[in-house]
């Protein structure tokens, strides 16, 4: 189970439970499906964020944001990248070379190896807090860390996502 972090500066405001509706896509982006390149693995079929977002070089070079039955970020992470210590917020959704040490994890297999899946609480926080559990994978390939996370936006109501969601975007894998 996921711990709860009371953050000092807002508290936690409850938000109703719900999955990201399947026809959902990004703001701006484009209608139409794309492939979306992660180092050694690709994903067809997905709608494309039309802007790769900024990320910490010292985790990642760039993270792509896409959808497909919802929303997701992904990147390859780079060695030596240490792993976020506290609740990630506010559109940064965390890096994790290993899943948190109280993750409840899973193992996936996928078309490009064995995937190791857990869930990460989330918050965004203005004048309220809001949280959320986003649910994240982590597959090897080629000797590259590649990390998905299909992400929630609690603060819009969306405060989890089905991990079977994850499982079956993570199906579609093939190496690039």
């Amino acid at each position: 189970m996921v711990a709860v972090v009371l953050l000092a500066a807002c508290s936690p405001v409850p938000v109703a439970s719900s999955s990201h509706p399947a026809s959902r896509t990004l703001p701006g982006t484009p209608t139409s499906a794309a492939e979306v390149v992660l180092g050694p693995v690709r994903l067809s079929g997905v709608v494309v964020g039309d802007a790769k977002l900024s990320a910490d070089p010292t985790c990642a070079a760039s993270i792509q944001r896409f959808s497909l039955g919802g929303d997701y970020q992904g990147a390859v992470l780079t060695p030596g990248c240490v792993a976020t210590a506290d609740t990630p917020e506010n559109g940064d959704h965390g890096f994790y070379p290993t899943p948190p040490p109280r993750a409840r994890t899973a193992q996936i297999a996928t078309p490009v190896g064995s995937a190791t899946v857990f869930s990460n609480q989330y918050s965004e926080c203005a004048s309220s807090c809001y949280m959320g559990a986003d649910e994240v994978a982590l597959v090897t390939v080629d000797g590259m860390l590649v990390q998905i996370i299909a992400v929630t936006a609690p603060a819009s109501g969306t405060t989890e996502r089905n991990r079977n969601d994850l499982v079956r975007l993570l199906q579609n894998l093939r190496r690039a």
